[in-house]
């Protein structure tokens, strides 16, 4: 299935409901708190509409491109003496002429909340009124308790050629106290702010207590001292304990050599700022070229705003893709209908683990805003305003892993197949272990991973050429390494493992059909691993219950893992030997024999015991049978092997009995 993101203005039907749609955006955007397009959203469908009238020859009946607000804002009851203007946005070329026109132009972040005019008499703050239309405008002075950067009442220790001025900023919400506000939203049972623009309207649009303290202020403009220049008016305004926008700048913008070098560097920095920034403003520092250039009815002619590319972008889920990674682990992305975001397509995004996805309630066909994470990964959430179609269906976590069919461990949020077939953490953990493979002890799941991550391990062979010191200081989870103990203990097991069993060293590959039973039964065959590995399908299908589908399984492992046999062989680890020739004319001593270990035999695991049984010819059996020889342990027992060697009359050995005949 392929889903396109909308598709541009070919009708004029398309160009009516564009129309329509960006009005009812604009509107949400200036008077609610409701996001129904995002900025990139809303810019490409204005991009679309122009595009249409430049090519139609249409002038345009609504007022997208030509009002403050465009023309959107219901406005207010007050009235501002000297109109609140928007800002042109010319596109890249437009700006870097007006930079390249105006050299010594100043730069300051482009806030994305809501302006406001603070008005001050007698040095106190006696209203704050919105933007609104540019020429009206709503009170909310109400609102402006405890806002971080807007003072309620300057000190009289500045000197101040008036007490009565008035002070122009962005009230706006800091990704710190975005958090705050989204934590208060979700106790009143009400679901978080979408972004911290939508956080800063729907504080201020309805009066709550309950937000105090979380609003920030930063002035971009001042009538206190209307012939200074703009930074020697900030510089004023940042003495009477005002935060400024200019102010916000990180060093590098400040000291950069040209307007164009400024915007360049903020764009670099926006993601360490702590506010949501969506663009640079380039504006003409003195006040006579701000007077010679004048202003428009819509923005003043000495100042532009350059947009940045897009942080978030619109799109859909054109399918959820699962992988089991190097280490098992199930990793979960969205293939997406290709979008651009900060400057780059993005056709695939992360979605992390299946717990988050299933409470993100993500679908194949879900509109979603995509967005990069610290500015690098690709992530997803569902659009603003989205509602899933009636009849779509909920994303299903896998039953078992897709790669191999076997069982997830769902211990942690980050599920792992524990196939060793699937993973080379999972082969590393079932060469390691005690019953399958060299018995290492110390080297579990944790050490595997970590060994992996690392780069030190990436399959069973590389164990072998472990270091003590690169054991010592193997990073862990949470800053830990493993330890100079710990490696000690873990290197002596592994040259201990160099002398385990032929029949441990086959099952450590992790090979198709070679389980422990049957890696018993091809060490006994062919003792040594260069006859294994010189055998023909034909002989390998000899060896009991093998048979030719199997044999053709092993023989292809076999080859394989060629190069890690040849790394265990070089780092001593046992390869099996021929008996010697007095020994090879005399009969196994079990050979022929079936026993079935049930009880405990001394000096012996039950897997050493079973392996014991292999190399003296007989056959180790999990189940009793009419050919069972006899079964180990205590005739009184009420296991279930027990109840049927019983009923088949099948002899007993006491396992302190059994243990002689292995160990002679």
């Amino acid at each position: 299935m392929t889903i396109q993101n909308k598709p541009a203005i070919e009708t004029d039907a398309d160009y009516q409901a564009a129309v329509t749609d960006a009005q009812a955006a604009a509107a949400a955007y200036e008077n609610t708190d409701q996001l129904l397009m995002t900025d990139a959203e809303y810019d490409a469908v204005l991009f679309q509409i122009a595009t249409f009238e430049a090519a139609n020859g249409i002038t345009p009946e609504h007022s997208l491109h030509s009002k403050v607000a465009s023309g959107a804002s219901i406005g207010g009851d007050v009235t501002h003496p000297q109109p609140m203007l928007s800002l042109d946005k010319p596109g890249a070329d437009g700006v870097e002429a007006f930079a390249a026109a105006h050299p010594t132009a100043i730069v300051e972040p482009k806030i994305d909340g809501l302006a406001i005019r603070a008005v001050y008499r007698d040095g106190k703050l006696v209203q704050a009124v919105r933007r609104g239309d540019g020429q009206t405008g709503e009170d909310v002075t109400d609102r402006m308790i405890d806002v971080d950067g807007l003072p309620a009442v300057i000190a009289d220790a500045y000197p101040l050629r008036s007490r009565d001025f008035e002070v122009r900023g962005e009230i706006y919400l800091s990704d710190e106290k975005l958090v705050a506000a989204n934590a208060i939203r979700v106790a009143q049972g009400k679901e978080p702010f979408a972004n911290a623009r939508n956080g800063v309207a729907g504080m201020v649009n309805k009066k709550d207590d309950t937000y105090a303290g979380l609003l920030s202020f930063a002035a971009y403009g001042t009538d206190f001292a209307p012939d200074a220049d703009h930074l020697t008016a900030m510089n004023a305004l940042s003495r009477m304990t005002f935060v400024t926008a200019y102010s916000l700048l990180p060093q590098s913008v400040v000291t950069a050599e040209t307007p164009m070098a400024a915007v360049e560097q903020l764009g670099l920095v926006r993601p360490l700022l702590g506010f949501l920034m969506d663009g640079a403003v380039i504006k003409v520092a003195t006040a006579a070229e701000r007077k010679a250039l004048g202003e428009g009815s819509r923005a003043p002619k000495w100042a532009v705003a350059y947009k940045y590319p897009a942080v978030e972008g619109v799109s859909f889920v054109e399918d959820i893709e699962l992988n089991v990674g190097k280490t098992g682990r199930l990793s979960l992305r969205g293939r997406i209908a290709p979008v651009e975001v900060d400057g780059s397509v993005i056709t695939y995004a992360s979605l992390h683990n299946v717990g988050w996805l299933q409470a993100a309630d993500i679908r194949i066909g879900s509109k979603v805003l995509v967005y990069k994470a610290n500015d690098i990964i690709p992530q997803l959430k569902l659009a603003p305003g989205y509602e899933h179609p009636e009849d779509s269906t909920p994303w299903a976590a896998p039953e078992a892993c897709p790669q191999c069919g076997g069982d997830f461990d769902k211990s942690t949020e980050l599920w792992r197949c524990i196939s060793p077939e699937c993973s080379v953490v999972g082969r590393i953990i079932y060469g390691a272990s005690r019953d399958a493979g060299f018995d290492i002890e110390g080297l579990g799941s944790v050490v595997a991973e970590a060994l992996v991550e690392a780069g030190l391990a990436k399959d069973i062979a590389d164990l072998f050429a472990l270091t003590e010191s690169q054991l010592a200081n193997l990073p862990l989870a949470g800053s830990r390494t493993l330890g100079a103990l710990n490696a000690k203990k873990i290197m002596a097991q592994i040259e201990q493992a160099k002398s385990a069993p032929l029949a441990k060293v086959i099952t450590s590959l992790s090979m198709r059909h070679t389980g422990r039973t049957f890696g018993r039964r091809l060490a006994s065959h062919f003792k040594t691993m260069a006859a294994l590995r010189a055998a023909t399908v034909s002989q390998l299908a000899n060896v009991e219950g093998i048979g030719d589908g199997k044999a053709a399984a092993i023989h292809a492992g076999l080859a394989a893992n060629a190069d890690i046999l040849d790394r265990m062989a070089a780092a001593g680890v046992n390869m099996g030997a021929e008996p010697v020739a007095e020994d090879a004319d005399r009969p196994a001593p079990l050979a022929g024999r079936t026993y079935v270990v049930s009880g405990t035999i001394p000096g012996f695991s039950r897997e050493q015991a079973k392996q014991r049984i292999e190399e003296l010819g007989g056959k180790a059996s999990d189940s009793v049978s009419a050919t069972t020889t006899a079964v180990v342990g205590d005739k009184s027992g009420t296991s279930s092997k027990i109840v049927k060697a019983n009923k088949l009359g099948t002899p007993f050995i006491e396992p302190v009995v059994f243990a002689g005949m292995l160990a002679g």
